[in-house]
């Protein structure tokens, strides 16, 4: 690396959050190259045959996630059967968001861990440990507990400014039916926040743990891309923001050996931005 190009580096990890990251990313990548010395080639060939494997798996159940397990597979194939009966159509639209989230459920979370210990592998070792495990060098190792109250933190005075407006309160709960009663809202509260669990585990664990020991860094771009692609219909900023949320979350799942941090981030700002909509805009449910 030349001069001019050591000092561009340097400066850039003045900056807080960049220097670390970059730091974080030079660790990752260093004990990748570490691990793939000690491979022999028949060790090698079968590292990469473990992560095709991986991709393509995780391309399938991405792929029949839109073709058969969103709300619009469920209107056309049982939408028809459920408007016939009464007691079912007076909860349709929630029975179509218990359909998406039971996929959402299957095919990022359950399918994806039967496949691994079907190769015979420890779940615990893809972020699923909630005691964090010690996958990166000490310098750049962080608790994933303080790490997630460090984040709530600073995104919850932003949700409860943002709650104050008319869009918020008008996109939020997206089932709209939520403020009906309790039992609606309770309901899709529990359908709506496991899918989070499922999502931090495809992208972060499923994905990210699975590439990262001969990947390295690369695999925070892997699996960033797939976690932008389904934000893609969501309103710009949003969008474009999951491109750096799935770098940074991915960061520390690695830095803390688990994904637990991002999971709980998901919840806590998905149920409070549901709560505050719906108190802000007098529809939060009565007993």
């Amino acid at each position: 690396m030349n001069t001019e190009r050591k000092g561009e580096v340097e400066l850039l990890r003045r900056i807080p959050l960049l220097g670390f990251l970059l730091t974080a990313w030079e660790s990752f990548d260093r004990q990748a190259a570490d691990y793939r010395a000690t491979l022999t080639p028949s060790q090698h060939a079968a590292e990469v045959r473990r992560i095709r494997e991986i991709l393509l798996v995780g391309a399938i159940f991405l792929t029949l996630g839109y073709s058969i397990g969103d709300r619009p597979f469920f209107e056309q194939v049982f939408g028809p059967a459920v408007a016939k009966r009464p007691r079912l159509e007076h909860f349709h639209e929630l029975l179509s968001f218990t359909y998406w989230s039971c996929a959402k459920l299957l095919g990022y979370g359950i399918f994806p861990a039967l496949h691994l210990l079907l190769r015979g592998e420890r779940l615990s070792e893809y972020g699923l440990s909630v005691g964090g495990s010690a996958v990166v060098e000490e310098r750049v190792r962080l608790p994933w507990a303080r790490m997630y109250l460090i984040l709530l933190a600073g995104i919850l005075p932003l949700v409860f400014l943002a709650s104050f407006t008319q869009t918020f309160q008008q996109s939020y709960p997206f089932y709209q039916k939520a403020s009906r009663s309790l039992l609606d809202f309770v309901v899709w509260e529990v359908e709506y926040l496991s899918t989070f669990v499922a999502v931090e585990y495809f992208f972060r664990g499923y994905l990210l743990f699975g590439l990262r020991r001969y990947l390295g860094s690369l695999a925070l771009f892997v699996s960033m891309v797939p976690y932008c692609l389904i934000h893609v219909l969501k309103p710009a900023p949003e969008a474009i923001g999951s491109i750096f949320a799935g770098l940074l979350l991915g960061t520390l799942a690695l830095c803390t050996g688990s994904l637990w941090s991002g999971v709980l981030l998901h919840i806590s700002v998905a149920l409070s931005m549901d709560l505050l909509a719906s108190w802000q805009s007098g529809r939060l449910p009565h007993l």
